[in-house]
């Protein structure tokens, strides 16, 4: 029967035939791990992902001594989000050498957030063949590639669970109900609680399903937010204890500071090339730091410095509202455009640049592909458009409220392979193919 496994012999060998339908996952798999197996060894990385801050923190944790992390000789009770250090605390307490663990879950987070961009594309009703190019390019995605094999950094799950958020609520905008609901709230939870601006899916989702359900979404809708509070309340609670206040990192406000202030530039360095994560109150030549900053970095509480630096920010934004906007559509260029980073040479910044500067040609053209597929402006497939843009559009605004690196920009690129993709397979589909004539039979 078709798509069944079949055991034919070869002589005294059984062959075991793949289903043709787990073919292409199959295929997907191996682009996914091969190349970076590859790479890992072509670098010299392998079974070295370059350390982190979350690396010292999960040895921390693997030592008994819970979510902390010292930084300028000042110790942090919530420094990051803790999703990725608890993880990495888990393969510490596996046996053997742990740190090759490490580039092999990030493959894998790669090839789920790979297999989530082909399901999309299916529920958005896209060809066979732009679904499996999705996956293909996402699998193959430069930025994602190298953050696998070459950093200990959580890029790749953070890739996959906002996959998974875009593909659970396409499913939930299809047919909402109370256990999914809820259980939508608990992935967003996990999803912010390892990078926090996946939160923003709530009131997205939230308001699509009161579009197309109006007062029928009142209840998924309090289950989702029931769903998120419960998934969160334990880390805020948390800090609510150790640190003073109920926040999920102590440094957000540290980094909302950094792209709101008198000499901010949108990244991680002020006007003049200081780098604005050098937290020490004594900066020479000059400081960008204002006097209460400086009071609060010499001797201030981890939650007094979360209220100095969250302050100073807001008072930037409500003393110079024109700058501060000018600074937010700068940093807005920044995430979609032109990514004006140190962490990479200048050749491979450039050369990504232009690989995405073509992602997002033929995205545009995918969007508009798209929207012929689903005319029906209330249909479930314009519905899961509409999150998927929201997505995108939400967390770069979300982000640009705080300052951009590249790795801001890379969370949301597989999200955005998915036009491409449906653009690409569209060109592809309009290309007339030859025939070759039928063979004759002697």
């Amino acid at each position: 029967m078709q798509g069944e496994t079949r055991v034919e012999s070869e002589g005294n060998i059984p062959v075991v035939l793949i289903p043709i339908h787990a073919r292409p996952w199959l295929i997907l798999a191996v682009v996914a791990l091969v190349p970076r197996l590859a790479l890992a060894f072509y670098l010299g990385v392998a079974g070295e992902p370059e350390p982190w801050e979350y690396d010292v923190i999960a040895a921390s944790i693997h030592a008994g001594e819970g979510h902390n992390y010292q930084r300028k000789m000042y110790h942090y009770a919530a420094y990051a989000p803790p999703v990725w250090s608890y993880l990495l605390a888990l393969l510490l307490a596996l046996p053997g050498e742990t740190r090759g663990s490490i580039q092999v879950i990030q493959g894998l987070f790669c090839l789920g957030a790979a297999a989530t961009c082909v399901a999309l594309i299916r529920r958005l009703g896209g060809s066979a063949l732009a679904a499996w190019m999705g996956g293909l390019l996402v699998a193959l995605q430069p930025s994602l590639l190298y953050y696998s094999v070459v950093k200990s950094d959580g890029l790749p799950l953070n890739a996959f669970l906002l996959g998974l958020i875009a593909l659970t609520g396409a499913i939930l905008l299809d047919r909402p109900h109370g256990l999914g609901s809820f259980g939508f709230g608990l992935l967003v939870a996990l999803a912010t609680l390892s990078r926090g601006t996946p939160a923003i899916a709530v009131p997205i989702v939230a308001l699509l399903l009161a579009v197309r359900f109006k007062r029928r979404a009142l209840l998924p809708v309090a289950l989702m937010i029931s769903g998120l509070t419960c998934g969160l309340a334990p880390w805020l609670i948390r800090n609510a204890i150790a640190v003073g206040e109920p926040l999920i990192t102590s440094t957000s406000s540290e980094n909302f500071w950094r792209g709101n202030n008198e000499l901010a530039t949108g990244g991680v360095t002020d006007r003049a090339g200081w780098p604005l994560s050098r937290l020490s109150p004594d900066i020479e030549p000059y400081s960008p730091f204002s006097p209460a900053i400086r009071e609060v970095l010499a001797g201030g509480s981890e939650a007094d410095r979360h209220r100095v630096f969250l302050a100073e920010a807001w008072r930037f934004i409500a003393t110079h509202p024109d700058r501060a906007l000018s600074l937010f559509i700068k940093k807005l260029t920044i995430f979609w455009w032109k990514i004006e980073s140190t962490d990479y040479s200048s050749a491979m910044a450039d050369l990504y640049e232009w690989i995405y500067r073509s992602e997002l040609l033929l995205a545009i053209g995918g969007l508009i592909v798209l929207l012929r597929l689903s005319p029906n402006a209330a249909g479930p497939a314009r519905a899961v458009l509409g999150l998927i843009l929201a997505l995108m559009v939400g967390i770069s605004v979300l982000q640009s409220a705080f300052y951009v690196q590249g790795r801001h920009r890379f969370l949301i690129e597989p999200l955005l392979l998915i036009f491409t993709a449906c653009g690409a397979a569209a060109l592809i589909e309009r290309v007339p193919m030859k025939r070759r004539p039928p063979r004759s039979i002697s």
